[in-house]
């Protein structure tokens, strides 16, 4: 691993990873050739960075990464060919890429309640949106952290003391189509979506970010090696006498009530 700039603890947020191998390979052995770190070192050096800079070797290739973004294009802007003797293949990435946005749906949000009455109660639920929007009585909410999408979905909006608003999916959004007379046609219930990782709610383990928790007993721990007696589990949700996946748990059915309250006819505003 080779630095640049004045060494010290950066956040490097913007990378390019890049690879002298043009064809495909199964096994980084089977390279035509490689990339000399110093090169790229040279290469990065030559463009004048604004800020830190970090070379790492790979197994394949090389990694730069850069603390500021303009770093990072600069050096796609030079004849990178030349620089590193040879033809390469470059990929560009950003830390703000690896941040997925989840998005959900306030029902039944009163067109009297103006957006930034529904931004304080969220931070004062302890909630930083990316962004909210209205959508005629529902309200859009955008977020990258996975836990509080979860918690909003599993215990709404507490709008202020006052009311409680549910939070649906999303993608839920697909399925309200109004009809002439301004209802919103009748939908069939969707199942709930459990991840059987974590035992969290509305994704699937192979999307699954969370630590992992036992369906018995809520341990970090698979149920292989729980050690508790099959007879006797606790809810990691609840706490009560079941099994974390058990279809009538009141935090499970509580998510069950949500999505029926999608079914609920509301008329268009005017």
């Amino acid at each position: 691993m080779m630095d640049g700039g004045d060494g010290a603890e950066k956040e490097f947020g913007y990378s390019l990873y890049i690879n002298p191998n043009l064809d495909e390979v199964k096994d980084c052995g089977e390279l035509k050739r490689e990339v000399p770190p110093v090169l790229l070192e040279e290469a990065i050096r030559a463009t004048n960075p604004l800020g830190p800079w970090r070379v790492t070797k790979t197994g394949c290739g090389l990694l730069a990464t850069f603390t500021f973004e303009a770093d990072a294009i600069a050096l796609l802007n030079i004849p990178l060919q030349e620089a590193l003797d040879g033809p390469v293949q470059v990929a560009r990435f950003s830390s703000k890429d690896s941040k997925q946005k989840q998005s959900l749906l306030l029902r039944d949000v009163p067109w009297a309640v103006p957006l930034q009455e529904i931004r304080y109660a969220l931070e004062h639920q302890g909630i930083s949106p990316l962004s909210v929007e209205r959508l005629r009585q529902n309200v859009k909410i955008e977020l990258t952290d996975p836990v509080q999408h979860e918690n909003l979905l599993r215990y709404g909006l507490d709008f202020l003391g006052a009311t409680r608003f549910l939070a649906v999916p999303d993608r839920w959004r697909n399925n309200l189509l109004s009809r002439p007379n301004g209802l919103i046609e009748q939908i069939q219930q969707e199942p709930i979506i459990q991840c059987y990782r974590c035992q969290g709610f509305w994704h699937i383990a192979a999307n699954c970010h969370e630590l992992m928790r036992c369906v018995r007993c809520g341990g970090q721990h698979s149920v292989e090696d729980c050690l508790r007696p099959r007879h006797e589990p606790v809810c990691c949700h609840c706490s009560g006498p079941h099994h974390a996946a058990y279809r009538h748990c009141p935090v499970r059915m509580q998510l069950s009530s949500a999505s029926m309250a999608l079914a609920k006819p509301f008329t268009t505003p005017r």
